[in-house]
């Protein structure tokens, strides 16, 4: 049974402006992370991901929150132009992208919720708002299809992680303080942070179980989000256990309330992959109870990035055999000449 009904259903959930699929076998995902653009933002930038998407060729680019902040966070003109120029370097290649939100996008009062309505003016945007009922701006499913068929060989889940726990705490009655949530020795590293709610999760539950009695099985899937779950504490804690790897050069960026997202990932038992951004200088991953945990670097320049990082994740997915991934961090300096460079600066392309 449904923890909720209607939050919403298969058949709306899966109606996407155009259908992903398979090409010769693979479906390569490309995820930027963390882009932080301003008004007046260093044009490297979009040097660098037209660079990356030229390496990589990638079937969807993801974005994956604090898309904007600062200045560009204002209004629906200062978002727009951003996104002309940043979206446009996929836009003018042809490649299908979508996005989530993160603890910036809306930091200076711009609702993410209005935000969204300027992204679906691009014409190969595929994020949607998602269910009213269900918390959080851009809780969508992209499924994608077989090559030859209609089958959804491999689900795409995207969830809104929101922007600090006073939201969290108001919603529950409490003073939105986020002192309140704050101990001298908590059980993860960050205290200010937000985590999916409780809605999030049964919508995510629903249509996994509607998926599997569609398809006649589970579906494998991936799932991202802009902020990572507490869990994501474990790789480097664990080293050997979860086979972990990559680099970690800031403590990881959760929020104090653990949700109990990951339990119902592992619960259910489609979601093999999660990846996340927030935290621009950590790239690595790690396995624990099934599922990989992955960050994406950032990629900005007009906030903190380390250049030897600076990239974007490629998921590989194999129609063959959906079930194993293969990931890894693509980098700006093995793409672009002359990386990081000082020849292309602010207001000039």
């Amino acid at each position: 049974m449904p923890f909720f009904d209607s939050l919403e259903h298969l058949p709306e959930a899966v109606e996407n402006r155009r259908k992903l699929r398979f090409r010769d076998g693979r479906f390569r995902i490309l995820t930027f992370s963390d882009l932080h653009g301003v008004v007046d933002f260093d044009r490297r930038l979009t040097r660098d991901i037209g660079a990356i998407l030229d390496r990589a060729k990638p079937d969807l680019v993801l974005l994956l929150g604090d898309i904007v902040w600062r200045d560009a966070a204002e209004s629906p003109e200062t978002l727009r132009a951003f996104l002309t120029e940043v979206v446009g370097e996929m836009e003018k290649r042809g490649i299908l992208w979508a996005h989530v939100f993160g603890n910036h996008d809306a930091e200076r009062g711009y609702p993410v919720s209005e935000q969204q309505k300027v992204y679906e003016e691009f014409p190969l945007c595929l994020t949607k708002r998602g269910p009213e009922r269900v918390q959080g701006t851009g809780n969508y499913l992209l499924p994608v299809y077989g090559e030859q068929d209609d089958k959804i060989r491999y689900a795409i889940w995207n969830m809104d992680s929101h922007r600090g726990v006073g939201g969290f705490l108001a919603e529950c009655g409490l003073p939105p303080d986020e002192k309140l949530a704050r101990l001298p020795d908590p059980l993860y590293v960050s205290q200010g942070y937000d985590a999916v709610r409780f809605e999030q999760i049964a919508w995510y539950w629903n249509l996994s179980e509607e998926l599997e009695e569609r398809e006649g099985g589970k579906v494998p899937g991936l799932l991202t989000m802009h902020m990572p779950c507490p869990e994501y504490v474990l790789p480097y804690k664990n080293v050997a256990e979860t086979r972990y790897k990559g680099l970690r050069r800031e403590h990881i960026g959760s929020g104090p309330v653990n949700s109990g997202l990951y339990s119902a990932l592992v619960q259910r038992g489609d979601v093999k992959t999660i990846v996340v951004g927030h935290d621009h200088i950590n790239d690595y991953e790690g396995d624990y109870l099934g599922i990989k945990m992955t960050y994406d670097a950032g990629i900005n320049y007009d906030c903190y990035c380390d250049d030897d990082m600076r990239g974007g994740r490629i998921v590989d997915v194999y129609e063959k055999d959906p079930w194993n991934v293969e990931t890894y961090m693509i980098r700006a300096a093995d793409c672009v000449e002359d990386y990081p460079g000082e020849e292309i600066r602010r207001g000039k392309k």
